[in-house]
């Protein structure tokens, strides 16, 4: 039997996703649907809510994973007023696991200076050995999988069905029990 797409997640197109247009634009309205449909100021949303926005809204964990994340639109003010929306509701998680944030503090300044706001509803681990395997690089909004098959080539493969939304997130608890808490919010020094 074929696995079904949720019907909440129509607005988003299940498939093969190529270019590097395509691609931050594919993760940008998926992270921006996270923010709750009505009552909240996000600049720009002006439309009303669509169907992967009502459903996202209710979402309660958010998996960001990749080496670095320079290459995510996770700098766009749009972007981070919408998690910020999505996480002020209580009860949200923003997990992050990379292995380079040095990188990503370098490349993305202001989500390093939002996310020091948020470090009581975000975790960000990264792999002891290092090796962060490709098949778990990508964006898991359960029903929504958005997977990055390579980053050279900006190829992104989205699925919109709880079958592969739970065979990830059951992928991701395995890995987490390789990894450890990283990126402190502050740097202490003697």
């Amino acid at each position: 039997m074929p696995a079904q797409h949720h019907p909440a997640a129509a607005a988003l197109t299940p498939g093969l996703h190529q270019g590097r247009q395509a691609c931050t634009a594919l993760l940008r309205q998926v992270l921006t649907a996270l923010a709750p449909p009505a009552g909240v100021a996000v600049p720009g949303a002006h439309a009303p809510a669509s169907p992967l926005a009502l459903s996202l809204a209710s979402v309660r964990e958010v998996w960001l994973i990749d080496r670095q994340f320079n290459d995510w639109p996770l700098d766009d003010p749009l972007v981070l007023s919408a998690l910020g929306a999505w996480l002020r509701q209580g009860g949200r998680r923003l997990q992050i696991v990379g292995v380079d944030f040095d990188a990503t503090a370098r490349g993305l300044p202001r989500f390093a200076r939002w996310r020091r706001d948020w470090m009581h509803a975000i975790d960000v681990f990264r792999p002891v050995d290092g090796a962060l395997p490709a098949l778990l690089w990508g964006l898991l909004v359960a029903p929504v999988l958005l997977q990055r098959l390579d980053a050279p080539d900006w190829r992104l493969r989205a699925f919109t069905d709880p079958v592969h939304a739970r065979a990830a997130r059951a992928e991701v608890a395995d890995f987490l029990q390789r990894c450890e808490s990283c990126w402190p919010s502050t740097t202490l020094g003697l």
